[in-house]
């Protein structure tokens, strides 16, 4: 009996949709770690808050009544400060790190999603070595560009509206908690007085309250992104593109 041609293969139901060869990939395991993540960094953020406060509240006495400050309370609020700006420093470290790994695969999956949708990640690095200033705002741009192509497809017109506030306060509250913080940092670093002290930790204390509202928004942001892409693989046409 002759054996009967093989027709092309079946593929898997559990198999992602390809275009141009990039296959989905899951998200939900990056965006649990970085919720966990998140959460921790809120702690140490809010800890921060509290050496900061300290530490302001400690200059403030000392410029009102320089006599009523020892030194065993000096040193210990600088002790306090410097942990906490330690232990904050490093629980950022470790939640961008997830972070990046969970918004390389987002951005991944919106090539699946939309074709193009990409194009302006292409000219990020480029553009950012031109632009400073660029660096703040552009990565923005891929976080929004990468949410619209991640809508799940509506029944009129293929898209759903796409929430600009979240992603908007989202990376305001994280960018400029980064500027202040750096600018915090350095007039500390720089001061000789309990006046410029008190300054210098004004700036870090807001920076760090903003850090909180940026922490509490992360996992929001993760875990919504990651239900519309979870939402959009399951439907037909999986690959779709843009609309404008």
């Amino acid at each position: 009996m002759s054996a009967v041609p093989a027709g092309p293969p079946v593929p898997s139901p559990d198999a992602g949709p390809v275009l141009a060869g990039v296959r989905l990939r899951s998200t939900v395991v990056p965006a649990i770690a970085l919720t966990v993540l998140s959460v921790i960094f809120i702690g140490c953020s809010a800890y921060a808050v509290y050496a900061d406060w300290t530490t302001w509240a400690l200059m403030q006495r000392l410029v009102s009544a320089p006599g009523a400050v020892g030194d065993a309370e000096l040193s210990r609020g600088e002790s306090l400060f410097l942990l906490a700006s330690s232990v904050q420093s490093k629980a950022l470290i470790v939640t961008c790190v997830v972070f990046l790994v969970w918004f390389h695969l987002v951005r991944t999956n919106a090539r699946v999603f939309a074709q193009g949708a990409d194009a302006l990640a292409d000219g990020v690095a480029v553009a950012a070595r031109s632009v400073p200033s660029a660096k703040l705002w552009l990565p923005y741009r891929i976080a929004a560009t990468t949410w619209v192509s991640s809508r799940p497809l509506g029944v009129d017109d293929g898209s759903r509206r796409f929430p600009s506030a979240l992603v908007s306060v989202w990376w305001g509250a994280f960018a400029v908690a980064r500027v202040l913080g750096w600018c915090g940092g350095m007039a500390y670093s720089l001061a000789e007085s309990p006046g410029a002290v008190r300054y210098a930790v004004t700036a870090m204390l807001v920076g760090d309250v903003l850090d909180v509202v940026a922490a509490v928004l992360t996992p929001l942001f993760a875990i919504r992104l990651t239900a519309m892409q979870r939402t959009r693989s399951a439907q037909r046409p999986a690959v779709a593109a843009v609309r404008p």
